[in-house]
């Protein structure tokens, strides 16, 4: 049985005596969910590694769109979700601790060292 994410009602030959059509509806609960795939590039850039994983995760949700599996695009959006959020969350930290050394290192150290 082949299912679409644009379609409500899905048509399939059913073998039978006067050669049949089966149909069955397709019941979408809600909005399409989002897939998260700017987020994710954008977390790529900052933080690689966690942010290459959540690209992945993004278009894998995408996947599961475009093939009707709600469910699947709804699992892979929210992991792809978070670590992109957990990519943006680490580049911060290291963001603001790096700034944080060079303030310190340019601003405190390095003036005391020359007088």
């Amino acid at each position: 049985m082949a299912a679409t994410a644009t379609g409500t009602v899905v048509y399939q030959p059913y073998p039978g005596p006067q050669n049949q059509v089966m149909v069955q509806q397709l019941i979408v609960s809600g909005p399409a969910p989002r897939t998260y795939v700017i987020l994710s590039w954008i977390s790529c850039v900052f933080c690689f590694p966690i942010g290459l994983v959540a690209v992945i995760k993004a278009h894998e949700a995408d996947r599961y769109l475009m093939n009707g599996d709600f469910d699947g695009a709804r699992r892979s959006a929210q992991v792809a979700k978070y670590l992109a959020i957990a990519a943006l969350v680490i580049a911060g930290i290291i963001i603001l601790g790096v700034t944080g050394w060079l303030i310190f290192f340019f601003g405190f150290l390095l003036p005391s060292i020359g007088s």
